[in-house]
């Protein structure tokens, strides 16, 4: 019995230590051309009206297997458009909506840093895939907004506040979280691109290209 046990341990950590032997080191660079808010992000900035829009970028390093899941860390940068807005506190008075208005001057922007992991469902053909991927991280706004509080009996308006105040829970950092369906595709040997869409924090990623390039062993 042991003898078995022994066989199949080692039969085991020889399979799982070829699968590992094939993973490769390599770097991504993903480009959203567009995302925006959309339902149930205002609970997340513990809000009562969120209207934003932006772009995205993300550069860093992979480690995976062509024809399997990549996991990574990466450097993110994503801007806030001019004119997105955040309502905070609104409410019904004499003087029409009471409650604190955030508005971006200028692009604003939110630097910060994820891990990424991708999971591919079914392969067809050793090249194209589709898959699930998610991701966690923190990030930092940076930039001025434009605030105006206004109460029934008056308006405190603040040019220069803190871009850090558009996400009222912190002030300061602002978690990053996504789960995106996506299709993979190998283009030639060692790089492939991912197409996806889906929920990523602050809104909804429309649509994400990744390009990953594995570097030979």
């Amino acid at each position: 019995m042991f003898r078995r046990i022994a066989v199949v341990t080692v039969a085991v950590l020889s399979m799982a230590g070829q699968a590992a032997a094939q993973d490769q080191w390599g770097v991504d660079v993903a480009l959203t051309p567009s995302w925006e808010s959309g339902p149930g992000v205002k609970q997340l900035f513990s809000a009562d009206h969120v209207d934003m829009q932006g772009s995205a970028m993300r550069i860093g390093f992979v480690r995976g297997m062509e024809l399997g899941g990549d996991w990574g860390m990466a450097l993110v940068n994503t801007t806030i458009a001019d004119n997105s807005s955040l309502d905070v506190d609104v409410s019904s008075c004499g003087r029409g909506n009471c409650g604190t208005f955030l508005r971006t001057v200028g692009r604003t922007h939110m630097t910060g840093f994820e891990f990424h992991q991708y999971q591919p469902f079914k392969t067809w053909r050793n090249r194209v895939q589709v898959g699930l991927v998610g991701a966690v991280g923190l990030g930092w706004l940076r930039g001025q907004v434009y605030k105006r509080t206004t109460t029934n009996e008056s308006d405190i308006e603040s040019f220069s506040t803190p871009a850090g105040e558009f996400f009222p829970p912190s002030n300061s950092v602002m978690p990053l979280a996504s789960m995106e369906l996506a299709a993979s595709a190998i283009v030639v040997r060692g790089v492939k691109v991912r197409a996806s869409g889906g929920f990523a924090m602050p809104g909804y990623h429309k649509f994400g290209l990744t390009f990953i390039y594995l570097i030979p062993r």
